[in-house]
């Protein structure tokens, strides 16, 4: 990461691992997605069945990344007793974050490029549906990221726009939920308690409406449910919104209070069998979702995300270097995709796009997707790159600092995802 953008986190240290995360959910996504080029049969089948799904979880962990570090300060401030960060500075940081790399490639590949969804992503790939978006006023709520809250253009425009538009959503939320948290200590709470409050009522939320949204689903047809879930209707705006996802952003606020309640604690080493125990759990809640409750995998990802993430950030001795799982993430290949990941996340499908609208792909069997991820990869990895050395590093250094370097109130970078 580059150090004129990110300063030392709680632990004292960078928080290492971080970027090898954000590079494996950008790849899951983008091969997840490659899986469209796919055949019916290939659908039909295991791969199509079990494998795609659990590659297309890279999204869940997205969310989860952004709930543990844009919490993480505020919940470190406050249990230290301290001002809370500067909500100007927080809000100006996460508009440059988010809108100039997105209203490059949302030009680009609306305008010159024409591989947008014009109606929505229900109405399929054809010509009718994908190509140059230029009705003004579609254009200018996509251009906003507030077209997920108008029905009639619900995932339109730019295809993994409807999730920053969630992302947004909790990024206004976060502030709100810190002074409700600060608050609840003025009247006596215990912080600690006064902090979980609001990551478990994002968990209740967000497994509320997916327990009714599939609870509903079970007696539509298969037309139905597409419109009830990705359509141009109401119910749709509230699944793919924050209050759809906010399970898995309370999952990531969680792991944040875990983490500075183990610092402020100090907490200097967490042994071996209980990252493995970590990572143990993350992967029986990956199968558990893969398995018998494929409806909710997304919420068992969720928290086998924020159990992942959990193993990668705590320190494993006193010293300062990272734990052996986040050394293999901070590999520095690994390393490098995490940072262009969020390029990589809005890059690949209007790439894959042009790439079936030029029959350039190929093929449609199983055989030949790794094929086309390796085909994809070779055109929005450079993209990419471009796209965070030309638009996302400089926008980053124009974010305001903290005052104080010894301030752990300090949100790392946060890329969203599909």
């Amino acid at each position: 990461m580059d150090n004129n953008v990110a300063p030392a986190p709680s632990w004292g240290r960078r928080l290492a691992g971080i970027e090898g995360l954000r590079a494996a959910a950008a790849l899951s996504v983008l091969a997840y997605h490659v899986g469209l080029m796919a055949s019916d049969e290939v659908h039909a089948g295991p791969v199509g069945q079990v494998i795609l799904p659990v590659l297309g979880q890279g999204l869940p962990l997205f969310f989860v990344l952004s709930g543990f570090l844009l919490f993480r300060p505020f919940a470190s401030s406050l249990l230290r007793g301290s001002e809370l960060p500067s909500f100007r500075r927080y809000a100006r940081n996460r508009v440059l974050r988010i809108y100039p790399a997105y209203l490059l490639i949302f030009c680009v590949a609306s305008l010159a490029m024409g591989c947008v969804y014009l109606v929505g992503s229900t109405h399929g790939f054809g010509p009718e549906n994908v190509g140059r978006l230029t009705d003004p006023a579609k254009f200018v709520a996509n251009a906003l990221l507030v077209h997920m809250f108008i029905p009639q253009f619900v995932m339109s425009g730019l295809p993994v726009a409807w999730s920053l538009t969630a992302e947004i959503t909790f990024y206004v939320a976060v502030p709100v939920m810190a002074l409700l948290a600060a608050g609840l200590i003025r009247r006596g709470m215990p912080k600690a308690t006064a902090l979980a409050v609001p990551a478990a009522a994002l968990i209740v939320i967000g497994l509320g409406v997916s327990f009714w949204g599939h609870l509903v689903a079970d007696n539509l047809g298969y037309a139905q449910l597409i419109d009830f879930a990705f359509g141009q209707t109401w119910t749709a705006v509230l699944l793919r919104s924050f209050l759809g996802q906010a399970d898995l952003f309370g999952y990531g606020m969680a792991a944040a209070l875990i983490v500075v309640l183990l610092n402020e604690r100090g907490v200097r080493r967490v042994g071996i069998p209980a990252k493995l125990f970590l990572v143990a759990g993350a992967a029986a809640s990956l199968v558990a979702g893969a398995g018998g409750t494929m409806p909710f995998l997304s919420n068992f990802a969720g928290v086998a995300s924020a159990l992942l993430l959990l193993a990668v950030v705590l320190p494993s001795s006193r010293n300062d270097g990272p734990n052996r799982l986040a050394a293999v993430l901070e590999w520095s290949p690994i390393r490098f995709v995490g940072l262009i990941s969020y390029s990589i996340y809005l890059w690949h499908l209007p790439i894959i796009f042009w790439l079936m609208r030029r029959q350039l792909t190929v093929g449609s069997s199983a055989l030949a997707l790794p094929f086309n991820v390796v085909l994809v990869l070779g055109i929005v990895l450079p993209l990419s790159a471009v796209t965070y050395f030309a638009v996302e590093r400089p926008a980053m250094r124009l974010k305001k600092r903290p005052a104080k370097r010894s301030d752990p109130a300090i949100e790392d970078r946060v890329p969203s995802a599909s």
